[in-house]
């Protein structure tokens, strides 16, 4: 929802160059505190830490809703991003837990699909809320649905506490790991949003703050190798090919998705002139193929057992889908956008979840909740990462192209400020500014054309990487595990006493309050 909402709050609050931070602020975060998440939910119990992570989301959303300056609403998204990072690590490493790794992929499809249709439906209810109400409900909308979950929650999922006292519970997190690799990702996300807006990006801040992040991420592997005695990140888990291998086209992944929708709506409203909601629509068709993808590849997994075809194929196919939505146009027709949205979330949605499972079948059970956080790490620190070069490669290009043009500088910040403002007449914005001649209007639109072109070819380029390093380094591991038929009637015997125990306590309950009635009577 805040991707098409994000050129109203930068039109409220008169600070375009500075949007990038609010998606960025929340990526930030939720990348540096996946890892840690999931390894807290080892120590205190996935339930507790499910709904911790609920809470601390809503805490930032209301605080979002209530923002009166662009800092502080950057400031609140990243609040919001510590209770969302572990959200979906969460969901995955509780099905992880559940379900046996041959249906690991089905379930988590399904998982991913609901995720998918709440992206598709976002933007289009984000759009109604924008126009018809305000961006501030783009924030507001999280409270009820965040209650009714953390009730489900705390009511209908029965999973196993966590023996231990509270003091041993603490003794097990690694403050030390956790500390490093939050320093070690704000460190190099900072930068990247500081480049070319605060600070040039040869400049002692930027760079210095880049190399401290990549010196951190070593200090953290080596302190997580040597000293840490529970670590969050293990580092022999890089040795395994498969693993890392997945890692690192699934940074490529997220770089592209996160990439796909903050911009994609962008481009249907700048360059199209359409309103949030015709932008939400408009990208429907990609969300919804690759919806059904996710749950198709997740099926064929449970009946074949094999995942990688499905991950090369998909690779295959999202690049070529890229790469026909970098020729779009403000003339494209609509069937043509529609067409190439299908074969793009067609091979998104065939390497989602397939992904998770190659990683997750190359590692013994203990391993698989660290391996669930670092893969999710991986792909929002890419959108994280990549959401910040695709702003300065748009700002960049608009800059380069209207600058010889005879366009003020003042104008083409405004521009880049509110790049939707060219649509707008000067007394609906209340500046002279965008008094613009057609002409005028369309240079600033072939400019943004032009950025999207190089912005998708670029995005086209990574997923192309990501289907080599799938197609070599992807290893074939079986999906079935000796232990697995043990272990599910093991859950089931247990989720039995529980209700077993509910029951009996039910009837004492009942027993007791007929025991005070006779009691009273007398």
């Amino acid at each position: 929802m805040q991707s098409t909402a994000l050129p109203n709050i930068s039109a409220a609050f008169n600070a375009g160059r500075s949007s990038s931070f609010v998606a960025a602020a929340y990526l930030l975060t939720s990348s540096a505190v996946q890892p840690v998440w999931g390894r807290l939910s080892d120590v205190f119990g996935r339930k507790i830490t499910l709904l911790a992570c609920v809470a601390i989301f809503l805490v930032g959303s209301l605080a979002c809703a209530l923002a009166q300056t662009m800092l502080q609403l950057i400031i609140f998204r990243g609040m919001q991003g510590v209770g969302g990072g572990g959200l979906l690590t969460l969901v995955l490493i509780i099905v992880s837990d559940i379900v046996s790794l041959k249906d690991r992929g089905k379930y988590q499809g399904l998982t991913e699909a609901t995720i998918l249709v709440g992206n598709g439906v976002g933007p289009i209810l984000g759009g109604v809320m924008v126009e018809k109400l305000s961006w501030r409900w783009v924030f507001w909308i999280n409270l009820p649905i965040g209650g009714v979950a953390m009730a489900v929650i705390a009511l209908f999922l029965p999973l196993k506490a966590v023996k231990g006292s509270m003091k041993e519970k603490l003794l097990q997190i690694d403050y030390g790991g956790a500390l490093l690799a939050t320093a070690a990702t704000v460190l190099v996300i900072l930068p990247l949003n500081w480049g070319g807006v605060s600070f040039p990006w040869v400049s002692g801040p930027v760079l210095g703050c880049l190399i401290s992040g990549v010196v951190g991420y070593g200090v953290f592997l080596l302190y997580e190798w040597r000293v840490a005695k529970i670590p969050i990140v293990p580092p022999f888990i890089f040795k395994n090919q498969t693993v890392a291998a997945v890692f690192v086209s699934t940074f490529l992944n997220g770089a592209t998705i996160l990439t796909q929708v903050y911009y994609l709506p962008q481009y249907f409203q700048v360059v199209r002139g359409e309103s949030p909601i015709g932008s939400g629509v408009l990208i429907l068709p990609q969300l919804i193929l690759t919806t059904v993808f996710v749950a198709i590849s997740g099926q064929l997994v449970a009946r074949t057992g094999e995942y990688k075809p499905s991950i090369c194929v998909g690779y295959a196919m999202w690049a070529i889908g890229l790469g026909l939505l970098s020729t779009l146009d403000e003339n494209t027709s609509v069937a043509r956008i529609v067409g190439y949205e299908i074969l793009n979330g067609a091979g998104q949605g065939g390497t989602l979840q397939t992904s998770m499972v190659a990683a997750q079948a190359a590692v013994a059970r203990s391993e698989m909740s660290v391996v669930t956080s670092v893969r999710n790490f991986m792909r929002s620190l890419g959108g994280t990462v990549f959401l910040v070069i695709a702003a300065t490669i748009l700002n960049n290009t608009l800059r380069s192209k209207l600058s010889p043009l005879g366009f003020s500088r003042s104008l083409i910040s405004a521009v880049i400020d509110d790049p939707t403002g060219i649509w707008r007449s000067s007394a609906e914005q209340g500046t002279a500014l965008f008094d613009l001649s057609q002409q005028e209007k369309d240079q600033i639109v072939s400019a943004y054309v032009q950025g999207f072109h190089t912005l998708f070819h670029v995005l086209a380029g990574l997923i192309a990487g990501a289907f080599v390093i799938a197609t070599v380094c992807v290893k074939r591991h079986s999906l079935s595990r000796k232990d697995e038929e043990a272990l599910k009637q093991k859950g089931k015997e247990w989720v039995q006493r529980q209700k077993d125990k509910k029951k009996k306590g039910g009837a004492d309950a009942d027993a007791d309050d007929a025991e005070k009635g006779r009691a009273e009577s007398k």
